[in-house]
């Protein structure tokens, strides 16, 4: 069963006595983490993942420029909607990451291995997780981005580590988005391809700024591919969520 925290809702691994890898998965603009729980409630109702924890961060709240500043749950500002050019809230993505990184370092120190951690997320969430995720210098076991773009492009090739360069990134992108726009995902793609990344793209007809369960059932299969089970009870935490 699902537990809010302060900063996150937290799902238990189904065997928590041999819990042995994570999955953090962060939410877009104006959502919670209980946006996106649905995952753990459907992977653990089918019995799959039993060793795997889930985490849902909640971002904070912040006033949002292109919305008047309205204030709402955000992980960076945005100025001008729609304009990928636009200054970015670099602040703000880097105060960010900060938080993701302390989810990450918290995990590893309960005893998870950090290549069976999986960082991911939608739309600000997945950009938030492609650039926590390549500038950690903990390996993790994955990125996932889903509907979102890279940050801070024109410092990629500074800003990604050796740790995580060849970390897999499954990308997913409906072609009719009109809030994150397909051509900003194939953008993002290519660029990482030419950092010699590791990217498993798909791109869905007729979807748009969501996800569809073509797009969900693709992504369980990449998840299960790095979660592979480990042998016996070793390697899971003792501690508790």
């Amino acid at each position: 069963m699902a537990v809010s925290t302060a900063r996150a809702i937290v799902v238990p691994a189904m065997e928590s006595k041999f819990w042995d890898s994570t999955i953090i998965f962060s939410h877009g603009l104006g959502d919670t983490g209980a946006g996106w729980s649905f995952l753990a409630e459907t992977w653990q109702g089918r019995k799959l993942f039993p060793r795997t924890a889930f985490i849902f961060p909640h971002a904070p709240t912040i006033s949002i420029t292109c919305n008047g500043g309205m204030r709402m749950p955000g992980w960076y500002d945005i100025v001008d909607f729609g304009n990928l050019t636009a200054k970015e809230d670099e602040i703000g993505l880097r105060s960010s990451t900060r938080i993701l990184q302390g989810i990450i370092t918290e995990q590893v120190e309960r005893g998870i291995s950090s290549k069976r951690i999986i960082l991911g997320g939608f739309s600000q969430g997945g950009v938030m997780s492609l650039l926590t995720g390549l500038t950690s210098e903990i390996s993790l076991g994955g990125i996932v981005a889903l509907s979102s773009y890279l940050p801070m492009r024109d410092q990629a090739s500074l800003m990604i580590t050796d740790a995580n360069r060849k970390t897999p990134i499954f990308m997913g992108h409906g072609k009719e988005d009109p809030v994150v726009k397909h051509a900003w995902g194939t953008m993002s793609r290519d660029l990482l391809l030419k950092q010699k990344c590791e990217i498993t793209w798909h791109e869905y007809d007729g979807l748009g700024h969501s996800v569809d369960p073509e797009e969900i059932n693709a992504l369980e299969r990449w998840i299960a591919n790095r979660l592979t089970p480990e042998q016996g009870p070793a390697g899971g935490s003792k501690s508790e969520l």
